[in-house]
């Protein structure tokens, strides 16, 4: 096209190329100036920012290395120092980085001054450290205590402080340069598109870039943040831990002295209730003393479940393997639910699978613990209606059986959420704050561990509004022993009995338990039904042998039933029995004047039953003990060591007296020492078959005493058994760590002292059984002191199985052993002879307790807690004033109320036999021997009959262990007192 130009045209157009040329090359120049004075001056100034961002780092770093060397001289934990080092490496990286970047500068001279300062501070760190690691402590805390540090650290933050205010200042001097030179390059180009859409890509990409920076480091500034708050959590959490671990420790301390504290009531609880079955008493009493020592055990269970928590957190809860008859558990579990359930009107009723083995080898506290869990949240969730306890059979070989066990009730019912939470830790169906009804969550849970433990499984069926069935499994062998069959004499096998009952279930139950026995039976569901059938049989000539009558029913009670059952016309009246859920006496009273022959009381169970028709069919029961009250096994088998000599060493009246008594009806001969010491003493001079050893004791523990025996070689055999209240696991294995051989805990459990009888004393060796005097002999009974306040008589006779007379000796004792017990303890506590304070407390809340002393006892307690914290000396002697009042007055009372002694009867002294008894007196008094009381007790007649002006004097020493003062009584009475011959 240019060749068909003219040569103007041509001109033109060559000069216009040649000046577009010119122009294009010349905002090309222009723009290549622009751009190479935009690109100086965004040097300038991102150098200048990375200078400040330098500035910024170097001062976060000297912060991370103060930070650092303060936590390792707080500490002396190296991982504080992690942050210091690597601060200190990075400090020098930036100082290096400003001598590069500073250098002539106007600002290096800050900069020079500032890392002068810097390399100063760090080399303060450096010698604070290493005094810390020298443990130079105080030249540290005088060097922390100075102001040079905190001085120097403000200069440098001044001088840093300066050089970022220069540095700004330059900053927006280089900004207003930068934008006039952005200025002038956009005028240079604003008809090049090219070069604008360039210069906004550039400054696109630029913007992005700088982003990306500032978010990066952002990211690297929260890091950091989140590090800095996580290693704050994780001091805070090594705190938590430490505090966890010290309250962890004082629970273990205080479950270990509660455990000893509870254990020493429940001794004397279920080793009393074990005596007391052994004397005469009428039926219902034995029904109630057995109800108490079934409560009373199944509370001990409790309190081994709650106080051995090591079990549970170690996962060590363990199932026995013995045999044991299933109707005791039934009965067991109905004792303790049968009154809650019948005080909301509940009916209980109990349905047992008659293929189910009466006897099994298993755990069966374990099974009625589970039981009793399940009941005693039905009856809590159920306000109408009935409680349904079966047991079923769900598998059965030759050795074993799977019981499946259901509780049913009519409560409240659970969601599938509720049921989701269940069988977990603490938690409960309804964890609201305005729950209805409480609970810890933790009974479920418990088990569940059980029932896996017995080969089970456990599970809840429930709907919301009808009710639950919470059931389990456990897999129990059968037992060898013979079974007892509840089958009634041929002569009354197939006589018809009826059972009247509203509840359904009852009837049930009723009839397949009578049906076992061989009766024929009949169901009706009221009382007008009752008197129909009744008189229906009798017209066939097919009379009922007996009706059983439900107390309560609607419209006409069971009562009102029996009264119209006597008035009828009938050839052949049948025999009365009223079965309830009331066991209250005026229910009794009131059934006894309808003509009612016998009652039970609900949940009725097979035994029972039995026993009961045997009783209304057989004639009246003679209050003879049942089967179930006939002698162990276990009990039977002491036969073979009888006559065994068994010394037991425990300091607390009345664990000697429920131990002796015990081991007594065992047969055995007993010999009793007051501490450790004198164990060692008797073991040495009189040959034991075993030895029952308490832990804690005055003068010597158990674990002392049965080491010093044991390294005598003579005794390495002896079998040496802790029978203590310290029944914690730990204390068992510091037991046997000790050398002895068994634990037996207290409270004492008489099967459990058998087994531990029978397993470590030899049969052969043991002599002759030596006939011992009984305990009561037979005199007139005595008369009890009038009332003194603060003193339950009752519960004092009540420890001592109402002996009267020896409850009589033992506030004799308590007022000859403990009348100067306050002075005693306050000269200990001059001394500050804090143990032996404690232990003087101790004995007095005791046998203060023993007898009945409650408000001393709790004085004496309280004294005792203060002591063993060794409170201030005022606060100590404000209780003891207060305990002394107390016992003053107790004394007092006692002194002036007790009756007199009764003259022994008249002894002959046989001046040899007394010299002799007066030789071994005085060399046991002198050797600080308590044996000594033992020798009082057996020769307290002869003696007194021989010095009766010195005896008194003799007994209180010896009684208060105050053997000086006895020796000196006993010489004097010697010395100085004509014989006294009868």
């Amino acid at each position: 096209m240019l060749l068909r130009c003219s040569l103007k045209t041509r001109y033109f157009v060559v000069v216009s190329l040649v000046g577009a040329i010119l122009l294009v090359l010349l905002l090309l120049g222009m723009s290549l100036w622009g751009l190479n004075q935009l690109e100086a001056t965004a040097e300038s100034r991102a150098h200048t920012r990375d200078v400040i961002r330098l500035a910024d780092g170097l001062m976060s770093e000297l912060k991370d290395a103060e930070t650092g060397q303060r936590g390792f001289l707080l500490t002396g934990e190296d991982v504080y120092l992690e942050p210091y080092l690597a601060a200190q490496v990075d400090i020098t990286r930036m100082l290096q980085q400003f001598d590069r970047s500073e250098s002539g500068r106007s600002t290096y001279s800050h900069i020079r001054e500032a890392g002068v300062m810097i390399d100063t501070k760090m080399k303060e760190f450096a010698s604070l450290i290493d005094m810390r690691r020298q443990g130079d402590m105080a030249g540290l805390v005088v060097r922390m205590g100075s102001a040079d540090g905190r001085q120097l650290m403000d200069a440098i933050r001044a001088t840093m402080f300066a050089f970022n205010i220069e540095e700004e200042a330059t900053l927006a001097t280089q900004e207003i340069e930068f934008q006039t030179n952005m200025t002038r390059l956009l005028a240079s180009i604003v008809g090049v598109g090219v070069f604008i859409l360039a210069l906004a890509l550039a400054f696109v990409y630029l913007m992005y870039r700088d982003s990306q920076q500032q978010l990066q480091n952002r990211i690297n500034l929260e890091t950091r943040h989140l590090l800095d708050r996580l290693q704050l959590q994780n001091v805070e959490l090594a705190n938590a831990r430490d505090v966890a671990d010290k309250a962890n420790l004082a629970k273990s301390d205080f479950l270990s002295n509660m455990s000893h504290e509870i254990r020493t009531p429940m001794n004397a609880i279920i080793g009393m209730s074990h005596l007391v079955l052994g004397t005469e008493l009428t039926l219902r009493q034995r029904e109630y003393v057995k109800k108490i020592q079934g409560a009373s055990r199944h509370l001990l269970s409790i309190i081994n479940d709650i106080l051995d928590f090591s079990k549970i957190e170690a996962d060590k809860l363990t199932i026995e393997h013995t045999d044991f008859e299933f109707a005791k558990v039934i009965d067991n579990v109905a004792n303790l639910i049968a009154e809650k359930a019948t005080a909301k009107g509940l009916e209980l009723v109990f349905d047992i699978d008659k293929d189910l083995p009466s006897r099994l080898v298993g755990d069966p506290l374990r099974l009625g613990q589970i039981l009793i869990n399940y009941a005693n949240n039905a009856v809590k969730f159920t306000q109408q209606g009935e409680i349904d306890i079966s047991v079923r059979v769900k598998e059965q070989t030759d050795q074993d059986v799977l019981i499946l066990c259901t509780v049913h009730d009519t409560g409240i019912g659970l969601d599938a959420v509720q049921i989701g939470k269940l069988f977990k830790k603490f938690s409960q169906a309804d964890s609201s704050t305005t729950r209805e009804f409480g609970g810890t969550g933790l009974g479920l849970v418990i088990a569940k561990k059980l029932a896996g433990l017995m080969g089970g499984e456990v599970g809840v069926e429930s709907t919301p509004g009808k009710g639950s069935d919470f059931w389990f499994t456990a897999r129990l062998s059968k037992s060898t022993v013979r079974e007892r069959k509840l089958v009634l004499s041929r002569d009354l096998q197939g006589k018809r009995v009826l059972v009247v009952d509203d509840n359904d279930s009852a009837r049930l139950v009723m009839r397949e338990m009578l049906s076992t026995m061989g009766f024929e039976v009949d169901l009706v569901e009221s009382g007008a039904s009752a008197i129909s059938e009744v008189s229906r049989a009798d017209a066939q000539g097919k009379p009922y042998v007996i009706v059983f009558l439900d107390w309560r029913m609607p419209g006409m009670d069971g009562n009102e039933t029996a009264a119209r059952l006597k008035a009828l016309p009938l050839a052949q009246a049948p025999h009365l029995m009223m079965v309830t859920a009331y066991g209250r006496e005026e229910v009794i009273k009131g059934a006894e004047h309808s003509g009612i022959e016998d009652v039970l009381v609900k949940p009725v169970s097979p035994s029972m039953l039995y026993d009961c028709v045997v009783r209304v069919l057989g004639g009246a029961d003679d209050g003879e003990r049942s089967a179930s009250d006939a002698p162990s096994a276990t009990l039977t088998q002491l036969a073979t060591i009888k006559g065994a000599r068994v010394l037991v060493v425990e300091d607390n009246d009345l664990n000697q007296e429920v131990a002796c008594e015990l081991l007594r009806e065992a047969g055995l001969v007993v010999d009793l020492a007051g501490n450790g010491q004198i164990a060692v003493d008797k073991v040495k001079a009189v040959h034991y078959d075993l030895v029952l050893m308490d832990m804690q004791m005055p003068v010597m523990d158990g674990e002392t005493a049965t080491r010093i025996i044991r390294k005598d070689p003579r005794f390495k055999d002896l079998p040496v058994v802790a029978m203590t209240a310290n029944a914690m696991q730990g204390d068992r294995e510091r037991c046997l760590a000790s050398g002895m051989n068994d634990h037996v805990p207290k409270p004492i459990e008489p099967e459990d002292l058998w087994k531990a009888l029978l397993k470590w004393i030899k049969t052969q060796g043991i002599e002759a059984s030596v006939e011992q005097e009984p305990m009561d002999q037979v005199m007139e009974d005595p008369v009890l002191p009038t009332s003194i306040e603060g003193l339950d008589m009752v519960n004092g006779l009540r420890r001592v199985l109402g002996k009267k007379a020896l409850y009589l000796s033992m506030l004799r004792r308590f007022c000859a052993g403990q009348k100067a017990a306050a002075n005693a303890i306050a000269k200990a506590l001059d001394a500050q002879d804090w143990g032996l304070a404690e232990r003087l407390a101790h004995t007095l809340k005791s046998v203060a307790g023993n007898i009945g002393a409650g408000s001393l006892q709790q004085a004496a307690a309280q004294l005792e807690a203060a002591i063993v914290q060794q409170s201030a000396r005022t606060a100590l002697d404000i209780k003891l004033r207060e305990l002394a009042v107390l016992l003053g007055y107790f004394i007092a009372e006692l002194e002036e109320k007790l009756p007199h002694e009764l003259e022994s009867a008249s002894v002959a002294v046989d001046s040899q036999v007394l010299k002799t008894i007066c030789a071994e007196l005085d060399a046991l008094l002198a050797d600080d021997d308590a044996h000594a009381g033992e020798i009082l007790e057996v020769n307290s007649a002869m003696l007194k009959a021989a010095y009766p002006d010195h005896y008194r004097e003799l007994e209180a020493g010896i009684l208060a262990y105050d053997f000086r003062a006895a020796l000196a009584a006993l010489r004097t009475a010697v010395n100085g007192a004509p014989l006294h011959h009868e």
